[in-house]
């Protein structure tokens, strides 16, 4: 035997000969508990926001990857009686997330969540763009995720509308259990000791997150009970007493994935669109635009609000300072001929599943029907690894062309995502530091 390289004779052994090592031993947690904070405010009709209190008294952490929302709801008819046997009216994907039209979180005082209206499609595009068939076909129907599928207008043939049916049909009660999808909600180390966290959830109307095929429908979605499952850390006092320690030289430090939607309006007819300044502060990291008709963004019991359209869609391209981010356009046919390869393909690899045993619970055909999602990345490299990218500056520019004139207003929903680093001082003074 020989080495292959000369200039490389270093030797390895593989861990199963690691015969007199053991693992570490962790004594830096002691257990997590769970704790249940219900609304401090009375829930008198559909219009009252939720309002929670997460206490940070004590010494305890906060593990806000493991705290969850519960929600037990039932629709109604506007007048408080239940719905008929044969009556058609059901409820739209994700249902946990899709109920709350934005979500205000404080951390002793201070403002840490985005403030906008858009969070069902801040919280689709998160779930959407990142989970796979396993997933959706199992954990995530906790939130009653249940994949639409063309024509999701439908209510007969949307096989994801159907089987939400079945659990709210006649009344029925529901119960839903997930992470929020607010930002900092999704911290992945633990919150230290005395930060409180403050939450209000705002609803979104009935005609936006139900969906009918009754002539005059009127209705309301009840909530019955809601609280916010806290994971509390109890942590090993001389892990405590290092904390405190090194915070007087500088403070904690969060990792921030902040994600946005902002949107602009097509005009009925329209052949060609652009979208100057997209974003006037920074440039994201990764871009994503999408298409749905405005009677659904505004709330219609016979539209789906997730049902991203392409409407011809022939040519779209991004620029940065007048320069191509990809170095030429998207082309794209969406007649029967189906030529959006290259769009498919671009979405699975700035979705970071390109080449990996691994995907997005979304084929060819559903890309044209329904998700049709167009991606661009705004970074040199996807580097799987937590580095912060440098803060850049520049004119975006969404140019897209239509074969057909649109034949409704359209909405073009723009999902972007960035980084940001909240910190915490000795003192409990809550900072974000952001571009």
């Amino acid at each position: 035997m020989a080495f292959l390289s000369e200039d490389n004779k270093e030797i390895g052994l593989p861990m199963e000969l690691s015969i007199f090592a053991s693992p570490p031993n962790q004594v830096a947690i002691d257990k997590i508990t769970y704790t249940e904070e219900r609304p401090i405010s009375n829930l008198i009709n559909d219009s009252t926001p939720i309002e929670i209190v997460i206490s940070g008294a004590g010494n305890d952490y906060i593990d806000l990857r493991k705290s969850r929302l519960f929600v037990k709801l039932q629709i109604l008819k506007e007048d408080g009686s239940y719905l008929q046997p044969k009556e058609k009216t059901g409820i739209i994907n994700l249902p946990l997330q899709s109920m709350f039209s934005h979500i205000d979180v404080y951390m002793n005082n201070k403002l840490v969540s985005a403030n906008s209206n858009n969070y069902p499609w801040k919280s689709y595009f998160k779930v959407i763009l990142s989970s796979g068939s396993d997933e959706q076909n199992s954990q995530l129907q906790s939130q009653l995720f249940m994949k639409d599928d063309d024509p999701m207008d439908s209510l007969t043939l949307n096989a994801g509308y159907v089987n939400r049916y079945e659990y709210t049909k006649e009344s029925r009660t529901f119960e839903l259990e997930s992470n929020l999808m607010e930002d900092a909600l999704l911290l992945d180390k633990y919150l230290i000791s005395g930060v409180d966290i403050y939450m209000k959830l705002f609803r979104s109307s009935a005609p936006f997150l139900l969906m009918s095929g009754e002539a005059k429908p009127n209705y309301k979605v009840k909530i019955l009970d809601v609280f916010y499952r806290t994971a509390r850390v109890k942590v090993d006092p001389g892990v405590i007493l290092n904390h405190r320690r090194q915070i007087q030289e500088s403070p904690a430090k969060y990792l921030i994935n902040r994600s946005n939607v902002i949107q602009n309006v097509i005009p009925l007819g329209s052949t060609e669109f652009y979208w100057d300044s997209l974003f006037p502060k920074s440039l994201p990291s990764k871009v994503v635009f999408g298409l749905v008709p405005q009677k659904a963004i505004n709330g219609d019991y016979t539209a789906n609000p997730f049902n991203f359209q392409h409407f011809n869609m022939s040519c779209i391209t991004l620029k940065v300072n007048g320069v191509e981010v990809y170095g030429s356009p998207l082309n794209m046919d969406f007649s029967n001929n189906r030529n959006y390869t290259a769009a498919y393909v671009r979405l699975f690899e700035i979705c970071d599943k390109w080449q990996k045993d691994t995907g997005l619970n979304i084929s060819l055909n559903d890309f044209g029907n329904g998700y049709t999602f167009i991606v661009f990345s705004l970074d040199p490299s996807d580097f799987q690894e937590d580095f912060l990218n440098l803060v850049k500056h520049g004119n975006a520019r969404l140019e897209i062309r239509f074969s057909v004139p649109t034949t409704e207003v359209v909405n073009c929903m723009c999902y972007y995502q960035s980084q940001a680093i909240l910190t915490c001082d000795e003192t409990r003074n809550i900072n974000i530091v952001e571009p």
